[in-house]
């Protein structure tokens, strides 16, 4: 029984899988048509004497009601299947969406921000002349108070700028960041001069030498000041015997300098008091790399440091990728 239901059920499925031609369709509608002709003469056989005068018009009412009715049925089972394909294509290819928190995310993720329009200050002489006062005074402002390395040297080239209150406005930064150099200077000097104290002395020299750093690193100092800021930064570190630090600003210098082998050295006498060298890698990965002995780089590389400081993480995708 069961046997039976199922082979009949497989021939139903294939008959209805089964593509009809153009022929057999119109064969199909001639058949229906002619079976409501005749249902047709036969419900007009039943009808009442006084509408047998009649028969004629109803004849062809029932034949044309009906027909028609199959011809609109076949028309609305098209648009049907139409409009539920486009339907259901159309739920199909719709994306799902999902809420997220930013809020959330954020917090547990690590961001580096970018200020304003601070790559107006590195657009050339040319460029310069379409953006307005406003806008360069406003990036003068954010750029001094970034305390990024060369910020005062780029502040400087706005010092011939064609805006008389870009020009002033430069000055005056200009002006307060020296004139506060000068200050620290003028302290310090006095401090080393009063004190008798070796310890004390030496971190009094190491500071002195960390503010003409800034006149270096700032880019305060032009091409023929740099080089009398190095040897009097130099001079008075090399007279420094305990402070790690006073090894590291050596090194930096001598990075500045371009003279790699003595920065290598000074970072590893640093590291050999105590430094750890995780705090160093980049000076040294720098080092390796400006001596294109590019195979100890990933030496100093830290996945685990670098990935999650996204201002070095660029920079180990690259490596990793070498």
């Amino acid at each position: 029984m069961l046997n039976n239901f199922d082979i009949n059920s497989s021939h139903l499925i294939m008959l209805l899988q089964e593509t009809n031609s153009w022929e057999q369709i119109l064969w199909f509608i001639l058949g229906e048509g002619l079976l409501w002709m005749v249902f047709s003469l036969i419900l007009i056989q039943f009808l009442p004497r006084k509408y047998k005068k009649y028969r004629k018009e109803i004849f062809l009412f029932f034949v044309v009601i009906n027909v028609g009715l199959m011809l609109i049925g076949v028309l609305l089972t098209v648009i049907m299947i139409l409009f539920g394909l486009s339907w259901a294509t159309h739920r199909t290819s719709r994306p799902s969406y999902e809420t997220i928190y930013f809020e959330e995310q954020a917090s547990e993720f690590p961001m580096v921000y970018s200020e304003f329009h601070e790559g107006i200050l590195a657009l050339k002489s040319k460029q310069q002349n379409h953006i307005t006062s406003d806008e360069k005074i406003k990036s003068l402002k954010i750029l001094y108070d970034s305390n990024a390395q060369g910020n005062i040297g780029r502040i400087q080239h706005f010092l011939s700028d064609s805006s008389d209150e870009t020009r002033l406005y430069a000055f005056a930064l200009i002006s307060t960041f020296e004139k506060s150099l000068n200050q620290q200077i003028k302290e310090l000097q006095e401090k080393i001069s009063y004190t008798h104290s070796h310890e004390h002395k030496e971190r009094y020299q190491f500071e002195l030498a960390q503010v003409y750093w800034q006149f270096i690193f700032h880019g305060v100092a032009n091409e023929q000041l740099t080089g009398f800021y190095t040897q009097k930064i130099e001079k008075i570190l090399n007279t420094i015997e305990s402070n790690t630090s006073a090894f590291i600003l050596l090194g930096k210098i001598k990075i500045f300098n371009k003279e790699y082998n003595e920065a290598e050295g000074y970072f590893h006498k640093a590291i050999a008091l105590g430094v750890p060298k995780k705090a160093l890698s980049t000076f040294l990965a720098e080092i390796k790399y400006n001596q294109k002995k590019y195979n100890d780089i990933a030496e100093y590389i830290l996945p685990d440091e670098f990935d999650i400081d996204l201002r070095l993480k660029p920079l180990i995708n690259v490596w990793r990728g070498a």
